[in-house]
């Protein structure tokens, strides 16, 4: 039964909601030109994302102030929830050197 139990909390937590607002960062630009944990290289003004626990390669829709980006993951973060590329953020409207709430589709 605690088995049953934590397999379902588990996947109930990391099951994708219809909608969930986060926190989002921008990474540093130190990181251009390195690779990332799904073998890619970083680029600074390109359009990517990292991510606590989604598979590589998963595309994420995010929404701020009435802007609408899709971004794929590329990279694995220690974040609470996502960080953007400088490319992905001025696109988006969130401030290259802060953070901002973001929906997530």
């Amino acid at each position: 039964m605690k088995r049953v139990l934590l397999l379902w909390l588990i996947a109930a937590t990391h099951a994708p909601a219809d909608a969930r607002q986060v926190t989002a960062t921008v990474y540093h630009e130190w990181y251009h030109g390195r690779t990332t944990a799904c073998g890619q290289t970083y680029q600074h003004w390109g359009i990517s994302a990292a991510h606590p626990w989604l598979p590589c390669g998963t595309r994420l829709r995010l929404e701020h102030r009435g802007r609408v980006l899709t971004v794929p993951v590329t990279d694995r973060c220690d974040c609470g929830s996502v960080d953007l590329s400088a490319g992905a953020a001025y696109r988006l409207g969130v401030p290259i050197d802060g953070t901002a709430t973001v929906t997530i589709r």
